[in-house]
This record gives C-alpha cells, structure tokens and sequence, in this order.
C-alpha cells in the first residue's frame, strides 16, 4: 500500500512539473550559425546570437594557400582560439553575453564580430 501511495506522489509530482531546480532548455532549442573564410575575409564577419548558441567556423586555405586562425580578444567569456589551419571545421559555444570580436592574424585586417544578447 505504501509503495502505491509513493508511486501515485512521484507521478503526480513528474506529471506537475514539480521542480524548483533550475531547468535546461530542450534539446534542439540553440541554433547553430557558420563563419565561412573567404580568400581573406569572415562571412559572415558579424553574427547576433543567442547564449547557448554555436558558431561554426569553416576554414579553407586564402587564394594564396595560406591557412588561417581565430584569435579571440582577451576577454570573460570569449570561446577558445583556434590555431593555424589550412582546413578545418570548428565549433564554439557563446554561453556569456557580450560582444566577442576575433581576427585572422595571418591575414591583419581580417575580422569579425559575435554579438550574444
């Protein structure tokens, strides 16, 4: 009888949403944004995303076969850099709002933007 009465709480309780713990977000809920290289530009060079949102980073080498990174400026929350590549597919997560600007240093002039609001 008490194993029912556990039983019959616990399903009320699920069937309720009962939680006070903090909650995720559904699977498939963050989008997914791509940063392609072309010859020596980001394209798109500026992105306005949500948090939990990830940028994908195509590399492919300049006209020049030369290859590229993303250098983050030094700031909270920016995502890990990513090192010199001639080919290459890379993710980050943007979890903290702000405005994340990253060059190309191989390429100087070669820039971008993350906006998280």
């Amino acid at each position: 009888m008490r194993v029912r009465i556990a039983l019959v709480v616990l399903l009320a309780t699920v069937a309720c949403g009962g939680s006070d713990g903090p909650t995720t977000p559904p699977a498939g809920s963050n989008k997914t944004y791509e940063v392609f290289t072309l010859s020596t530009v980001f394209s798109p060079n500026l992105l306005q995303i949500t948090p939990g949102d990830t940028v994908r980073f195509r590399i492919v080498p300049s006209q020049n076969g030369e290859g590229h990174d993303v250098t983050f400026d030094a700031k909270a929350g920016a995502p890990a850099n990513i090192k010199v590549t001639l080919t290459g597919t890379f993710d980050r997560v943007f979890s903290t709002r702000g405005n994340f600007h990253y060059n190309c240093f191989v390429h100087p002039g070669m820039s971008g933007d993350v906006v998280v609001q």
